[in-house]
């Protein structure tokens, strides 16, 4: 009769053990971990976008006139008249730069190349009446112009972020370069003389009619710093959007006779998208 508990016994343990070798003969099923986005290494990219800035002149038609004709009397005038250019437009390059990453900080620089179609150019209509030397009635007509545009502009920056995965948010800053052409005319000119045959003479109609032409076309150097988001969509490609402020100085101040342009300080607000390619 002893026998009978101890077989029991035996059966039992013999039971409860089966699901735990069972266990231990199943495969073990393998955890899934999300890869951990890098942003540490060489990329390179391209970016379009639209940028603006401003630029404004001056000019009084009677300083043009008495200018070229001391004895001429002004009898009215349209006044002096100002100009202002809003140059804006888009834009499109290519950036380059190397990123450093410890945990979540993530630094390096990056230098760019943008091609601008920035541009912008107005005009106005001018008109003195008065009397000439003679005494005869001699009233002029004519425009003045005034044009800018940034052709083309880079810059060179260092970059700081705080990366979560594959995003990345930073500020930037450092330097800027830009080609700047300005012009500012006068042209278009006409001398009429009612009544009169010859009031005045041929010299003095040309020196009337010669109206005014300058310009400035330099390369400008000043600073930039903006800040924006990256986003690493795929394990070597992200998108990016940022915001630059780009001040390229600069003192330039054109003058013809009458008048005078304010080219300096040329500031640009850029905005833009791109996409770059990373080597990691």
């Amino acid at each position: 009769m002893r026998s009978l508990p101890l077989a029991l016994i035996a059966t039992v343990s013999t039971l409860a053990l089966m699901p735990i070798a069972s266990a231990a003969d199943m495969p073990v099923k393998a955890v899934y971990r999300a890869p951990v986005m890098t942003w540490q290494g060489f990329y390179v990219g391209g970016h379009v976008g639209y940028g603006w800035d401003p630029a404004d002149a001056t000019f009084n038609p009677v300083t043009y006139v008495t200018s070229a004709l001391p004895t001429y009397i002004v009898a009215s005038s349209s006044g002096p008249v100002n100009l202002s250019v809003e140059p804006d437009g888009w834009l499109g390059g290519f950036q380059v730069g190397y990123n450093w990453q410890q945990n979540s900080l993530v630094f390096g620089f990056e230098a760019d190349f943008s091609w601008s179609g920035i541009k912008d150019s107005t005009s106005a209509p001018w008109s003195v009446n008065g009397t000439a030397p003679a005494g005869y009635p001699a009233n002029l007509t004519g425009t003045v112009s005034l044009e800018q545009k940034v052709d083309y502009f880079g810059t060179v920056r260092g970059r700081l972020g705080w990366a979560n995965n594959s995003l990345l948010v930073y500020g930037t800053g450092g330097l800027a370069w830009g080609h700047v052409v300005t012009t500012f005319s006068n042209g278009n000119i006409n001398v009429a003389q009612p009544g009169c045959i010859v009031c005045l003479s041929p010299a003095q109609v040309a020196a009337l009619t010669a109206g005014g032409y300058a310009s400035s076309s330099d390369i400008r150097f000043g600073y930039t710093l903006g800040g924006g988001g990256e986003w690493m969509f795929a394990s070597n490609w992200s998108a990016k959007a940022e915001y630059l402020f780009i001040n390229l100085g600069g003192s330039d101040t054109l003058a013809i006779s009458g008048g005078q342009a304010n080219a300096g300080n040329v500031s640009l607000h850029v905005a833009r998208v791109g996409v770059n390619y990373l080597f990691h």
